[in-house]
């Protein structure tokens, strides 16, 4: 599971036009869609806000912001009835929600790190996850466009998988973060079904350090830095 972002905007820019390889020069936005060339810092970003996305699209890489809760394109009208935030990478294939955009539209959710809650003595104790090496976190994700009466919403849900045994401390799930190598392969629109089901196995692919912090933010409405102050040391788990 992943329901918790942020995004610390210096940083994460330097991460996306490097790693990520997409260049964010005002020449080359494009001016047919809501490519930004920057990044506004948020703390604490909880499903349906707007996030960074980035998708190959026309021969480039380009950055969105898009709504974090997929609407598919052939839903009547959009709904939070259903936990669309998250897509399980077990059933990509096989889901009428996912099935298609998991073909067509895959994109990648840069972040500086997110939030995950581990229970201890009956208490959710707050974790802040990110990379060890790098300053973040390349997530797969799906990407969809929704268009009704003149309205348009373009949107994004993240890829989950499940833990594995260096991580199910934590959880029991993570979201599929990806090495560069990987995500070249994720937006290759030419991509076979095979490959790309090898980037979804249960394994950390970058170093990863994890961080007990406040519980402050566990109230999506605290947006400060507060939520990333640290309540214990850290420690890191390696890649493999």
């Amino acid at each position: 599971m992943c329901g918790r972002l942020n995004v610390i905007s210096a940083p994460l820019v330097v991460f996306i036009q490097d790693l990520l390889q997409v260049d964010l020069t005002p020449a080359h936005l494009s001016t047919e869609e809501p490519a930004i060339s920057g990044l506004t810092t948020e703390y604490n970003i909880a499903p349906t806000a707007q996030i960074p996305v980035v998708r190959a699209t026309a021969g480039a890489r380009t950055l969105t912001t898009m709504r974090w809760w997929l609407v598919p394109s052939w839903a009547k009208a959009p709904s939070t009835q259903f936990s669309m935030f998250n897509a399980r990478s077990e059933t990509l294939s096989t889901s009428p929600a996912f099935r298609d955009v998991f073909k067509t539209r895959r994109c990648i959710i840069p972040v500086s790190g997110y939030f995950e809650w581990q229970t201890l003595d009956g208490q959710k104790q707050p974790y802040y996850v990110q990379a060890a090496e790098s300053s973040g976190l390349a997530l797969a994700g799906l990407w969809d466009l929704w268009s009704k009466a003149g309205q348009q919403i373009l949107s994004c849900t993240i890829v989950t998988a499940a833990a594995p045994p260096s991580m199910q401390a934590l959880h029991s799930r993570i979201p599929v973060h990806l090495s560069q190598a990987e995500v070249d392969v994720w937006l290759d629109g030419s991509a076979q079904a095979q490959n790309l089901q090898g980037l979804l196995s249960p394994r950390v692919k970058v170093p990863l350090q994890l961080t007990p912090v406040s519980r402050y933010v566990n109230n999506a409405r605290n947006k400060t830095a507060l939520c990333l102050a640290p309540s214990g040391a850290s420690r890191t788990v390696a890649s493999g």
